[in-house]
């Protein structure tokens, strides 16, 4: 095998990399708040103007922080998250929580909060 020493790092095109645009930017929080409907969910803004969301049995809560979460190690900033998703779980099987940066584009949000809502139903 030959190496190249006049020729430092590989040989690739534009193509080959296949280059792709991203959804980059917080976008509108609205795509994601305006998806809890005021009969079946509790919006409350605080005054730092975070927005908190729970379902009226108390078991879905929804929290975006624009400037970051207060609270965590020692009542710091927890300055990266920007939403929290979180549901209760049963008796019998764990809930979840999930939290997304302050950068995190809403629409991304948006899509896991509208899949949340589809598997859930009244009992």
């Amino acid at each position: 095998m030959a190496l190249h020493a006049a020729q430092p790092g590989f040989a690739t095109t534009v193509a080959a990399l296949r280059l792709r645009s991203w959804k980059l930017g917080a976008g509108q929080p609205m795509d994601v708040i305006d998806q809890f409907t005021d009969a079946d969910f509790t919006h409350i803004v605080d005054d730092r103007a975070d927005v908190h969301v729970s379902s009226r049995d108390g078991r879905l809560y929804l929290g975006y922080f624009p400037n970051g979460r207060p609270g965590g190690a020692d009542e710091d900033w927890v300055t990266g998250e920007g939403w929290v998703i979180a549901v209760t779980g049963t008796a019998d099987v764990p809930g979840y929580r999930m939290a997304f940066g302050t950068a995190t584009p809403a629409e991304i949000i948006a899509a896991v909060v509208a899949q949340i809502l589809a598997t859930s139903g009244p009992l």
